[in-house]
């Protein structure tokens, strides 16, 4: 998955081209249709609700492991059933952003 970032348009293009890897074309709101962006998401708010601001990256990472273990199957499954919304959201949006 490639959203058209910079880091993608160089080396990344260059090797896909010498491995003979086809690219299937991603709309610019891709972070809509990526499930991780909503873990990420929540993750975050775990972590202003919990921690606040935490500027120790040791108690960063410590923090953020326990929250991602707390991720339950439900929480995944709910996203996943989301996915048929939220490329339709995106067709009908013409790749612009979503409410995703």
């Amino acid at each position: 998955m490639e959203d058209g970032a910079p880091g993608h348009k160089g080396f990344a293009r260059s090797c896909h081209e010498r491995n003979h890897v086809d690219v299937l074309p991603w709309p610019p709101q891709s972070p809509d249709l990526n499930l991780i962006e909503a873990l990420w998401g929540d993750i975050e708010q775990e972590l202003g609700e919990m921690y606040g601001r935490i500027s120790d990256t040791e108690i960063l990472a410590d923090a953020t492991q326990a929250i991602w273990k707390e991720i339950t199957g439900d929480r995944l499954r709910g996203l996943i059933r989301t996915m048929p919304d939220r490329l339709r959201a995106v067709i009908a949006a013409g790749g612009a952003a979503t409410p995703y």
